[in-house]
């Protein structure tokens, strides 16, 4: 059976997580700029999946190969990103209200901002 290590808030290891680089970069989004709006089905809306394709640096999903065949991206297209709000609301570092994807107290906590 494969056992887990647990790491420390400050193990260098995490500087080379994708997924966290990218929850840090989506928590800071939504401080700077307020709440990231919703569709119907309760995905993020395009504009917010535009800047996390550009922004989040994933491996293999780069901003050139996802834009190079479509010009409009879904958060159910860009797999990253379906993953990481799935983990966000789950974990309670943000929710659904009215429309909007916004932070909770313990996701807008400045602690998160210097884990990076």
């Amino acid at each position: 059976m494969i056992t887990f290590r647990s790491l420390s808030d400050d193990d260098p290891d995490l500087a080379h997580s994708p997924l966290l680089r990218a929850a840090l970069l989506t928590l800071q989004y939504v401080q700077e700029h307020g709440a990231i709006g919703l569709t119907e089905m309760k995905a993020f809306k395009r504009v917010f999946v535009h800047w996390a394709v550009e922004h989040f640096d994933w491996p293999g999903s780069g901003g050139e190969e996802m834009f190079r065949y479509n010009k409009v991206i879904n958060e159910y297209e860009f797999p990253p990103l379906e993953v990481l709000h799935y983990l966000l609301i789950t974990l309670r570092l943000g929710r659904h209200f009215k429309g909007e994807f916004r932070l909770t107290k313990r996701g807008a906590d400045p602690t998160w901002a210097s884990a990076a």
